[in-house]
Parts: C-alpha cells; structure tokens; sequence
C-alpha cells in the first residue's frame, strides 16, 4: 500500500527546516507552490536506493532485449537457414584470420 504524501507549503522551509528535514527521513516531503507540487525531497538514502534500481532494472532491460534480439536470430535462421554462414567463411569474406574458440 503506497503512503499518503506529505505535502508542505514551499514557504514553511523558512520556518520549519528541522521538521522538514525529519519527515523527509521517514518518506518523500512533496513542497507545494500555491498549492501544486512544485518540488519532492527525499533523503539521500532513498535517491541512492532508487538510483540502484533503476539502474538494476536498466540492466535486466538490456539482457532482456538481447535475448529478445537473440530469438529472433534464431527464428530467422530456423525459417532460412541459408541465411546463416560459418564463421570460416565470414572470416574469409572479411579478409582476416579465424582465430581459435578460446574457452
């Protein structure tokens, strides 16, 4: 279940810092400009900890699409498999050397 936002008027900044600062340690502070959120502080913990996911997630996208772009190489050659060659054979067209598989 998600919390209910704090909302703070913009001004009380000036006034209530402290308090502010304190609640932001318990969940995201949402300043509100005549009254519309014109801002959210959060604390340096949770803008870390989101940042990490974000970035965790970014990561599992990319093995994701790759694996995605993977199938559909091998759906490709499956449905043509003419359309496939050996690595000789590129290596040949690209005028360079076939190196051993190195495992």
């Amino acid at each position: 279940m998600e919390k209910i936002q704090q909302i703070v008027p913009i001004s009380h900044l000036r006034t209530a810092q402290d308090e502010i600062l304190t609640m932001m340690d318990h969940a995201p502070v949402v300043l509100a400009q005549r009254s519309k959120p014109r801002a959210v502080l959060v604390s340096v913990a949770d803008w870390d900890a989101t940042v990490a996911e974000l970035q965790a997630i970014k990561q599992r996208l990319a093995r994701l699409e790759g694996y995605i772009e993977a199938k559909r190489n091998l759906e490709q050659m499956q449905a043509d498999p003419s359309s496939t060659t050996t690595l000789s054979t590129l290596c040949a067209k690209l005028g360079v050397a076939e190196k051993p598989a190195v495992i």
